[in-house]
């Protein structure tokens, strides 16, 4: 009998244990492809081009690539990218996050449609018929604020999944046991300082030009009143933290809300994993210096221990985009879960 070479041996085992990790990063659980696309990534399907070059396309980037709220600078809330119908193919299909537009007569009314992980996942579609454009820009009216934020959601979920890979379990311990929830803390993030119903955790990137920080805050106290969902309350804490405990690199310098600027933008949201939430969204600036950026955090009711929680998250990252480190931090404070034994 023949002997084949090891080293052919040692090749095709390493070939075929290759194929076996490309399916594994390519098919997610349910046995559908992952979803593919940069962050804040949202792909438009039209009849045609013209469509997009015109008014309809004009209406869909007036909603999707609308400025997202407080930044230091404009940057769209979706990154749009577009294609004909004719041209959507099964590589244009695995986009997580995908708005289709459908334009014909033959539809009796204005209908919008929506469908989680249909060609694959994490996924959503959402699919406008009409029979003419006025009946459809109706529907985007009526609808838009319902599909930025499912489209939203997905942008979490995916970058949770993402996070998940690389999760600090020393460091979500910790915060666990002080605190009594659990947040998903991705690498590259460390404790800089503790305190009483405090806790600075920090994550820098050291570049050439410029470097980064995006970093989060978590702080605490005894609810004794609804007067801490009022934002003159939020600020104000938040100040007095900062104030406290996040210097800045000059004597006497330290981090504050740059209210003067451009005031805070506040939101009830409803559906946050602790229940009913203020979220506060912001630029911020350390007095007697010149650092600046942009901050969001939400303040709900820990209702088991009975404490007003607030997770903060601020991002530095001067002359350059902030919108994708914002999403990540929203998606850490998303995925929180609570600690029934504490």
């Amino acid at each position: 009998m023949k002997k084949i070479p090891v080293m052919r041996v040692i090749l095709l085992i390493a070939g075929v244990v290759l194929i076996f990790i490309l399916q594994a990063c390519t098919f997610s659980d349910s046995g559908l492809k992952k979803s593919i696309g940069t962050v804040n990534e949202l792909l438009i399907v039209t009849n045609d081009k013209l469509q997009w070059e015109g008014e309809l396309g004009d209406s869909l980037r007036a909603v999707f690539a609308a400025e997202m709220p407080a930044m230091t600078q404009p940057e769209p809330i979706f990154d749009l990218v577009n294609v004909a119908d004719e041209n959507f193919s099964m590589l244009f299909q695995k986009y997580h996050n995908i708005f289709i537009v459908d334009i014909d007569p033959k539809y009796a009314a204005a209908k919008s449609e929506t469908t989680m992980n249909q060609y694959a996942q994490p996924q959503r579609v959402i699919r406008v018929t009409a029979p003419d454009l006025p009946s459809f820009f109706s529907e985007l009216n009526q609808k838009q604020e319902s599909f930025l934020k499912l489209f939203i959601a997905i942008e979490r979920e995916r970058t949770l999944m993402i996070n998940e890979l690389s999760v600090n379990m020393g460091l979500s311990g910790e915060i666990e046991n002080k605190f009594g929830f659990y947040l998903p803390i991705s690498g590259g993030f460390y404790k800089a300082k503790e305190a009483p119903e405090f806790m600075w955790i920090r994550h820098k990137m050291t570049r050439a030009r410029q470097d980064l920080e995006f970093s989060i805050m978590i702080y605490t106290m005894d609810y004794k009143d609804t007067i801490v969902f009022d934002p003159r309350h939020i600020i104000q804490w938040r100040n007095a933290m900062t104030m406290e405990h996040i210097p800045g690199p000059s004597p006497l310098s330290f981090m504050k809300v740059a209210s003067e600027f451009k005031p805070p933008i506040f939101d009830t949201i409803t559906d946050f994993p602790g229940g009913y939430a203020v979220e506060t969204r912001g630029l911020w600036e350390v007095e007697n210096d010149f650092m600046g950026g942009v901050f969001i955090n939400y303040t709900f009711i820990d209702k088991a221990k009975n404490k007003v929680v607030t997770l903060d998250g601020y991002v530095y990252n001067p002359n350059d985009d902030k919108k994708n480190f914002v999403r990540q931090l929203e998606a850490i404070f998303f995925a929180i879960k609570f600690n029934p034994q504490q």
